[in-house]
């Protein structure tokens, strides 16, 4: 969702082709799923995206397209739903040409580069339309260029090729296959963007505990996400478990088990990994089982070096050490955290640090 207000330096403007997007999204879409729905998620899971993996919270959106054709009745809603994500619909006639949406937001991104120069991060939704002139255009006036596709150009013959981020990428496991069920190449997206566990796969129980504690404070802290953001995840099991652990061997140990899993996204400016669990594994069921049925949190921060909380407050504002996101050897140090730095990280590390605010009352445990 859109910040309303922020005192970081990197701010993104978020603009939305949604007469293209809504159009891709019908011809690929579940007929069990509104369409909306699907772009609803889209637009909600970018700005995540850039506020988690790129530190820069998303302040303005437009989105533009004829509302009033573009619809059935079950989508009448669109206009609602955008104003409830902070962006503000633009109503374009279908009448008057195939493609006023695309002019009209490629006019409004060029006066928005001229008239705002606090927001240099301009970010393109749209369903398949590349937007090449205009990234340059972007670039070219020092600005920074995202455009985040359902169906991203296949090809690596321009030099702004990674600038494009496949949107589908970012959804939920049953929303993404029911796109690539449908997209034109489905079966190569497929095999990229959905690597699911084998169902033969032999499942390895947790014999060590700190393994299974990992699993705990996953659940924990970051149960309500399907796909969790490895590096805020690092950072928690750092914070919580101490310095005599590596997080990403923990993690390692975890998808050698079949407990998780952990799939590369692509990103921009740099790709970026997710951890995904498996509930069909028994050590993963049992611990679900357990917070599910407890119903309140019992883990807390351990401290930093200094005995001070890893949270550091700068201008008022949380901030955190930036990771690279790129990989997970690089996303942590196997190093005690150090108390100066700070975690970009946005939604996830906010509340899971916001969780640990209780008192811990076991204190036999040891330390996304």
């Amino acid at each position: 969702m859109i910040q309303s207000t922020t005192t970081r330096s990197e701010r993104a403007a978020m603009f939305v082709d949604y007469e293209n997007l809504y159009s891709v999204l019908t011809s690929q879409s579940s007929k069990s799923k509104k369409v909306s729905t699907y772009a609803t998620e889209i637009l909600d899971e970018v700005a995540r995206y850039l506020e988690e993996g790129d530190d820069t919270p998303t302040i303005y959106g437009r989105a533009y397209g004829p509302f009033d054709v573009l619809h059935d009745t079950q989508d009448a809603d669109v206009p609602s739903s955008l104003h409830r994500l902070g962006i503000e619909p633009v109503y374009e006639a279908s009448a008057m040409q195939g493609n006023t949406s695309e002019i009209r937001l490629t006019v409004e991104v060029t006066r928005f580069l001229e008239e705002r120069a606090d927001v240099r991060t301009l970010v393109i939704v749209t369903g398949d339309r590349p937007y090449l002139p205009l990234v340059r255009t972007i670039r070219e006036m020092g600005g920074r260029a995202l455009v985040a596709a359902v169906n991203p150009p296949q090809t690596d013959a321009y030099a702004e090729s990674n600038l494009y981020l496949d949107a589908r990428n970012l959804l939920s496991r049953e929303s993404r296959e029911g796109l690539l069920a449908n997209a034109p190449d489905a079966e190569s997206n497929s095999s990229n963007a959905n690597n699911p566990i084998s169902s033969t796969q032999r499942f390895e129980r947790l014999e060590n505990p700190v393994a299974k504690r990992t699993v705990e404070i996953t659940e924990k802290h970051f149960g309500q996400y399907e796909e969790v953001y490895l590096t805020p995840l690092l950072r928690k099991l750092s914070d919580l478990l101490g310095s005599e652990h590596d997080p990403k061997a923990l993690v390692s140990e975890l998808e050698a088990a079949g407990a998780v899993r952990l799939e590369k996204r692509d990103g921009y400016p740099y790709d970026y990994t997710v951890l995904i669990t498996n509930d069909d594994h028994p050590d993963i069921k049992e611990v679900q089982k357990e917070v599910d049925s407890s119903g309140t949190d019992t883990y807390t921060e351990a401290p930093s070096g200094n005995g001070s909380a890893s949270r550091n407050k700068t201008g008022g504002e949380d901030k955190y050490h930036e990771y690279d996101e790129y990989a997970m050897d690089e996303a942590i140090a196997s190093d005690p955290p150090d108390p100066s730095e700070s975690l970009a990280t946005a939604d996830q590390a906010v509340e899971a640090d916001n969780d640990s605010d209780a008192p811990d009352d076991s204190a036999s445990q040891t330390q996304g």
